[in-house]
């Protein structure tokens, strides 16, 4: 731990503002240029291993590359004192996993998405991947006067550097949160664009249910979702929704990238038509010879993953389909989402 007012690489740190699995991250103020900054320092375990040294150091300097307007600016790296450390641009706000579904609006949660979706298809043609989204890492910033709530990407280069610390990717493992990651990923298959667009669907599923795809208590339940289950339509958790949502929310997951929309901004485009479309939904175009449908990938090593008890968890108290009074928010702030 860091005391308020202690330097720390040159920054002065003014607090805690958060803790995870990775490290911790501080407020802190910039030596010369008197500006807020969120430094986090990544734990001390992660400097002994010189690959993850050297992947944190490549890995950070490739998002400090990226210049987008929905995208936390990585201002610099380094190490110091045996620790790892990112100085990033300070968010004044929220992260999206403490927003409460039950008073969010729809409309808002596929507005929030589309942020997303613009600042990920820019880092995919920068060649850059994300591994991790998730609603703790989508910031949402707090209105300013003449500005309406804007809504920033974060911790670009961490999933990465979370997988080798854990020295588990030889065997397909991964450590993105599991209800956000792709049947690829829990596979070790190869990794594209589409990767990212299958966690950004999930994140507008819990977004709008309150709950992951393939929520259960077990991990080898949530697994066995991802990689063979149907899409739980959204209709068990919340009433009110357009149930075209469920079909572009199935096509952003198919079990195969090839099935999944060519951009995100595609697929955020095809949710917001979704809302309201009395004709359909949009769905992607099959590729060359396919069947069109949400094909069952088989687990690397059949019967390693449990069936549940029952094809969809139970289903969730009904949530409201309007907003209620007190706001669409609910939690404490959440100035910087921690590793």
């Amino acid at each position: 731990m860091i005391d308020s007012g202690e330097v720390f690489a040159g920054y002065t740190v003014e607090r805690l503002l958060g803790q995870g699995g990775m490290g911790s991250v501080y407020l802190a103020r910039h030596p010369r240029f008197s500006r807020q900054t969120a430094l986090k320092l990544l734990n001390p375990n992660l400097y002994t291993d010189n690959e993850v040294r050297a992947r944190f150091e490549r890995e950070a300097d490739l998002a400090a590359q990226l210049d987008h307007p929905s995208i936390v600016t990585v201002y610099d790296r380094g190490s110091e004192n045996g620790q790892l450390w990112i100085a990033m641009q300070y968010i004044d706000g929220v992260d999206a996993a403490t927003v409460n579904p039950m008073t969010l609006p729809p409309e808002r949660a596929v507005q929030i998405i589309e942020g997303v979706a613009d600042a990920l298809d820019y880092a995919h043609g920068m060649g850059v991947l994300h591994r991790d989204v998730k609603p703790a890492n989508i910031m949402l910033a707090r209105s300013s006067v003449g500005q309406g709530e804007r809504v920033f990407l974060t911790d670009f280069g961490i999933a990465r550097l979370r997988e080798d610390s854990t020295h588990l990717t030889q065997t397909g493992m991964f450590t993105a949160t599991l209800a956000y990651a792709s049947p690829e990923q829990m596979t070790g298959g190869h990794l594209d664009p589409r990767t990212d667009q299958y966690a950004l669907a999930c994140a507008l599923y819990w977004l709008l249910a309150g709950v992951g795809p393939f929520d259960a208590d077990n991990p080898a339940d949530i697994i066995h979702g991802h990689l063979q289950l149907a899409l739980p339509p959204l209709a068990v958790r919340r009433r009110g929704l357009n149930p075209a949502l469920d079909a572009v929310l199935a096509a952003g997951m198919a079990k195969r990238p090839e099935h999944r929309y060519n951009t995100c901004a595609e697929f955020a485009a095809a949710a917001k038509h979704a809302l309201t479309t009395t004709s359909g939904p949009r769905l992607p175009t099959p590729p060359p010879g396919a069947v069109r449908g949400n094909p069952v990938v088989p687990p690397q090593h059949p019967g390693a993953y449990p069936a549940p008890a029952q094809q969809f968890p139970p289903a969730a108290p009904v949530y409201p389909a309007s907003p209620q009074p007190g706001g669409p928010y609910a939690g404490a702030p959440h100035p910087a989402a921690p590793p």
